[in-house]
């Protein structure tokens, strides 16, 4: 009904637009219709009757929840039913490396260097750019280019624990409480680096503290949550630069 309405108020406005020039013939009015006609339907075709992708309404703070139970667009239409029964034992992935022996003095001054060095930068990351992504070391600020979910405190979390910091362990652990992961001031998403850096950073504590710390698993989960969405296309392969409000 629309564009028959449309294109009755074209031919309308066209016959009024070759009146008020120059006498034109029949031939040549029929043709400028025709060409208006034309150029109506190509707009129809790829400009306001194109079909568009209904953008996902999320709110303000959206939680896990949320993501993990949202309408798939193109969801799968024969999965792979999971395995039943008692799981099988997977073994270890990390090799049972024998106690370290005794380090000598040279070694033991090395690796009290590397402590010192990443104490020093930990404590650079922790004034001036706390739950920020990036620290700017020669201004003393901070940068977001990884959707501004604290990218280094998450990334180092492994490596603090491996460090024996643990008291800065668990601060950043417990940091994790402000940090949400349904929403972000960026409007495109890196889909490689936030599985990477966050993602992985959450799993590899994970797997470090033997779920000693319950909340990095359940962050792990609300991410995975929302990069799961990522991969809901009609081929089911990953938005690599994702544009997550649509």
């Amino acid at each position: 009904m629309r564009l028959q309405f449309t294109y009755s108020t074209l031919l309308l406005l066209g016959a009024m637009l070759i009146k008020s020039f120059k006498p034109l013939s029949r031939r040549d009015a029929l043709a400028t219709l025709f060409l208006l006609a034309f150029a109506l339907y190509i707009f129809n075709l790829f400009g306001s009757h194109h079909e568009t992708v209904p953008e996902i309404s999320l709110p303000e703070r959206q939680r896990s929840s949320q993501w993990a139970s949202r309408i798939e667009r193109y969801p799968v239409t024969s999965p792979k039913p999971l395995p039943k029964g008692r799981p099988s034992k997977i073994p270890r992935i990390q090799h049972p490396f024998p106690h370290a022996p005794t380090l000598d003095s040279r070694s033991s001054a090395r690796r009290t260097a590397l402590q010192q060095a990443f104490s020093r930068s930990w404590r650079g990351y922790k004034d001036h750019a706390w739950l920020k992504d990036e620290l700017t070391p020669i201004s003393g600020g901070s940068r977001n280019h990884f959707g501004g979910w604290a990218a280094t405190l998450i990334d180092s979390l492994d490596t603090l624990w491996i460090m024996d910091m643990k008291l800065e362990f668990e601060e950043a652990v417990a940091a994790l409480n402000d940090i949400d992961f349904s929403t972000t001031d960026e409007e495109e998403i890196n889909l490689f680096e936030t599985t990477i850096r966050y993602l992985g950073g959450l799993l590899s504590a994970h797997d470090l503290t033997e779920d000693q710390y319950p909340i990095l698993m359940e962050k792990a989960l609300e991410l995975g949550d929302m990069l799961y969405a990522a991969f809901d296309t009609p081929n089911r392969m990953p938005i690599a630069r994702w544009q997550w409000q649509k």
